[in-house]
This record gives structure tokens, C-alpha cells and sequence, in this order.
């Protein structure tokens, strides 16, 4: 896998595109609990997909959007409660505020990490090997703090020394804010001081504030854990953070016309998804704009598609196949994957078994068909274990184990199959809950095949005992084979059992 930009290590990246997901999440949920219905603006801000040997260049914009109201949202999750953010005082779009309006909301979820790990180091001539394992387990932490982009401006922040290497190139910009530790209730407000008890202490405590400061609650007043009571951004109060709606054809015709480029975008994406047949017009011109920014074209040519019944080929098989830039190809990929129609289908199936594609490209289309969530999907991803690049075939895997219950018919009849074909359908039933442990059984009863066998000794221990009972006189063998498994599987050797020391 090509190594991101700024010294950026894989397993870094990932945790910090784990941390966004996962606060975006906690975002999406408290905003959907206020009357909003929040959806992903910026493509992958409620993912964490790693895309290879290509870098996917993300759009500076905000992660989400209500598509009731047109809020827009950008989640800065932490791991420890402060009102810091990512700065560039050099590059304009890696500004902490590129891309935002006054109006827009920032949110921050803390969030805490629960992680077990396990490594390994390996010395075997000429072979050294190191393997790492990390399980975290994310939990919001208290209340999630939203302000108004306006809000920040307001205050010069204060700029923290750069990150490390590691870390990019990039400092951080800070403003002054009091999170509550805890649950509890102010008891006082004078003098530039805030008085308190928490819920959980008999003792009242303060907090003495600068003169840059200022309180945000009030006598009586309770507060949650990590709630911001005190500082220099005030955050938003409950009421004005629940839904007023209005985010209709003419709100969204406004956003298409705007001169500022992230707003033209979140006209485009809204204008899908609310189905506004009557902005295709707006929107055409938009696509067909050689001056506009070419990721407004796309989410202009996805509208075409979803809405206006325009072919995939005629919106997007230039891009996707020839277009001179990797990254606009892969974007293409991923825009198909919103566009869930017959022609996004096929032109995505197109490049997957084309073997002269590049490799990029087609397993970002394998993961794009998954999008889809039919079940011809699945059958298509089934193909492709039979590939002879093993980066199709995992990506298929990848991407058929997360379709779910809908794949699971072509899966159990993929067990047999070609070899190739047989152990990828395995090892995607394996992942899957909620499998027909009856299906299988009766599958490996009458062709007795290794694959089958396999997958029954994988599925819930207490699905199959009843019907692995029955197999004892009928096929001892298989009866065999899965006790045999079970035993390993059991055993304290399996947690982290690899097939070879080193590769």
C-alpha cells in the first residue's frame, strides 16, 4: 500500500479516520434525536475506507448535512476535551474554516478508546516479520458541544507548535473552553468566577475565569459531562439546535446558484437527495460548466443520473475510464456508488472485469458494486473470487460480507463451486450474522465438499449442534471434520493463529 502524504504511517491514518467516523456518528445521532435527518456530505466522513496505491484527494468541506433544514456540520472529534482544530497558515485550503460559512456548525464529540493489542516479532532468515493487532472499542464520552463557524472567527485563536512528522505538516489552532468533568449544577455566577457541584461530590467546586472569558450558564442551571459551561466560543443551547426545516426546491436552487463552491456542491448533493426533478436545468449547467470545480461536476452528473434518468455512460464512462488523473478516476468509482441505478450497475461491472483496468480502479468498483446492496451485487462479487488478482478478490470479500443477509442465498451456492470461488463464499458466510445454519448443513449432509464443512464449523456453536447431532449417522465424516474444527477453534492457539511464520 502507497504510504500517505506527509509521513503519514497507515496505522495513524486509519486510527485517525476511525476517531472522525465514529464521532461523526455520535454527531449524525444527536442532531437525528433534535429532528434533523443527517446524511454524509463529504463522501467517507462516516468511513473509514483506506483506498489503495491511489490517495483519494477529500473535498474541503463540511462532513455532513441535514437534509431537512440544509445545516451543514463539521465534526471535529477528540480524544481528550478540548477546542482545538488543524491548521495551514500557508496552505488556504487546509485552513482550519476553508470551504465554511458563518452559519455553519462545528461539533465535537469526545470520544474515549478501550484498546487490547497484540504483536509479535519473528526473526527467520532472511526473514524479519512483525505483526500488530489493535481491537479498539470507542465509546462518546458525555455530550457532544456544537458552535457556529461565526462564533470561532469572532476570537483569534491561540497556534500550538506543529504535529510531528508523523502527524503531517500541519499546527494546531486553540480557543479557551471549560468542559465539565461531569454531570452537576452551577450553583453561583459573579465576579468572573463560576461556582458548581457535581453530581457525584458533596463539595461545591469554581472555576475562576479570565478576563477573555465568559460564563455560559447560569444560577441553577444543570450541566452534562464535557458539557462547555465557560470560555470564549459560546456553544449552541439545545433549542436552537433542534430542526426548523425549510429546505426546499427554491432553498436549494439558491445553494446551486451561490458563488462559493462548497455551498454549489451541497446544492447538487441535496438536489439528489430530496429528488428535485424541477433544478435539472441548474444542475445540467452545472455538469457541463468546464470552468466549475470538478467535484461539483460530479455530484451534478450523479443528480443527472438519480433524478433526471441520464445514462452512466453518458455522465461519467469518460471519467472513469480515461480520464488522466488516477484520482478523478477513482472519484468517478466512488460517485457510481451513490448512484444506485441499472446503467451506474453496469458501467462499475464494465471496469471490475476488465483486466486491463488498473488495479485501483477496479477493486474501488468492486467495493462501489457493494454500495449497490442487491442481490445481483452479491452474485457479481462471487465472480470476482475466482479472479486472478487476490486485490480483487479481497476487496470482493470485503465488500460482499458487509452487503449482509441479502447475499447470503448466492453465498450458499457459491460453496459449490470452483475452489477460488467456494473458499471466498466460506469465509463471507463465516462473517455474516444471522446465517440459515439449516441451509448449510443440509448442504454439507449431501455433498459431504470441504468448503461446506468448513462454514458449519464456523457458523454459532449452539445454531449447529442440533443438526451437527444428526450428521453423526448420517455422515460421519463431516460429523468428523467439524468436531475436529471445533476442537481447534476452541483451543487457546486459535486467537492468534497465522497459516505460516513468515510469509
Amino acid at each position: 500500500m502507497a504510504q500517505r502524504n506527509a509521513f503519514k504511517t497507515n496505522s495513524s491514518f486509519f486510527r485517525m479516520l476511525a476517531v472522525g467516523a465514529v464521532g461523526a456518528k455520535a454527531v449524525q445521532a444527536a442532531l437525528n434525536s433534535r429532528g434533523h435527518d443527517v446524511v454524509e456530505l463529504e463522501r467517507g466522513s462516516l468511513s473509514t475506507r483506506i483506498w489503495r496505491d491511489v490517495k483519494r484527494k477529500r473535498v474541503r468541506i463540511p462532513d455532513l448535512c441535514c437534509t431537512r433544514c440544509g445545516i451543514r456540520v463539521e465534526s471535529r472529534a477528540k480524544t481528550r476535551p478540548d477546542l482545538t482544530m488543524s491548521h495551514s497558515p500557508r496552505d488556504a485550503e487546509r485552513a482550519w474554516d476553508y470551504g465554511m460559512l458563518d452559519t455553519d456548525w462545528i461539533a465535537f464529540p469526545i470520544l474515549a478508546a478501550d484498546e487490547k493489542v497484540w504483536s509479535e516479532g519473528l526473526l527467520a532468515e532472511p526473514h524479519a516479520l512483525w505483526r500488530e493487532r489493535t481491537l479498539t472499542s470507542w465509546s462518546l464520552l458525555g455530550i457532544v458541544n456544537f458552535f457556529r463557524v461565526g462564533e470561532f472567527r469572532s476570537f483569534a485563536p491561540k497556534q500550538q507548535k506543529p504535529k510531528g512528522v508523523t502527524e503531517g505538516s500541519e499546527i494546531q489552532v486553540s480557543w479557551k473552553a471549560r468542559f465539565a468533568k461531569a454531570a452537576g449544577e452551577v450553583t453561583s455566577v459573579r465576579n468572573g468566577r463560576l461556582d458548581y457541584k457535581l453530581a457525584s461530590k458533596a463539595k461545591e467546586s469554581y472555576l475562576r475565569l479570565g478576563s477573555d472569558e465568559q460564563p455560559f450558564l447560569k444560577d441553577g442551571d444543570e450541566f452534562a459531562e464535557n458539557e462547555v459551561v465557560a470560555g470564549q466560543v459560546r456553544p449552541l443551547t439545545d433549542a436552537l439546535l433542534r430542526c426548523t426545516g425549510g429546505c426546499g426546491e427554491p432553498e436549494v436552487e439558491r445553494m446551486l446558484r451561490s458563488r462559493e463552491r462548497t455551498v454549489r456542491f451541497t446544492g447538487c448533493k441535496l438536489a439528489r437527495l430530496r429528488g428535485y426533478g424541477g433544478l435539472a436545468t441548474v444542475v445540467r449547467e452545472l455538469a457541463n460548466d468546464s470552468e466549475e470545480d470538478p467535484y461539483v461536476q460530479m455530484e451534478a452528473r450523479g443528480y443527472l443520473c438519480d433524478v433526471a434518468a441520464d445514462s452512466a455512460d453518458d455522465q461519467f464512462r469518460t471519467t472513469l475510464l480515461t480520464h488522466p488523473d488516477d484520482q478523478m478516476r477513482l472519484e468517478a468509482a466512488v460517485a457510481l456508488a451513490e448512484t444506485k441505478t441499472p446503467s451506474s450497475f453496469d458501467l462499475l461491472l464494465l471496469v471490475l472485469e476488465d483486466t486491463n483496468q488498473p488495479l485501483f480502479l477496479r477493486s474501488a468498483c468492486a467495493w462501489a458494486i457493494g454500495c449497490h446492496g442487491t442481490k445481483r451485487a452479491a452474485e457479481c462479487l462471487i465472480r470476482a473470487f475466482g479472479d486472478v488478482a487476490p486485490e480483487i478478490r479481497e476487496e470482493a470479500l470485503s465488500a460482499i460480507a458487509a452487503l449482509g443477509t441479502v447475499g447470503v442465498d448466492p453465498l450458499i451456492k457459491g460453496l459449490s463451486d470452483a475452489p477460488d470461488v467456494a473458499a471466498g463464499s466460506a469465509e463471507a458466510l463465516r462473517r455474516l450474522r444471522g446465517v440459515a445454519v439449516e441451509n448449510i448443513a443440509a448442504l454439507a449432509e449431501s455433498s459431504g465438499g470441504a468448503w461446506p464443512t468448513w462454514t458449519l464449523a464456523h457458523l454459532p456453536k449452539e445454531a449447529v449442534v442440533p443438526h451437527i447431532a444428526a450428521l453423526q449417522s448420517k455422515r460421519p465424516d463431516v460429523h468428523f471434520a467439524v468436531t475436529v474444527l471445533w476442537t481447534f477453534l476452541e483451543s487457546w492457539i486459535a486467537e492468534n493463529w497465522t497459516p505460516r511464520a513468515t510469509p
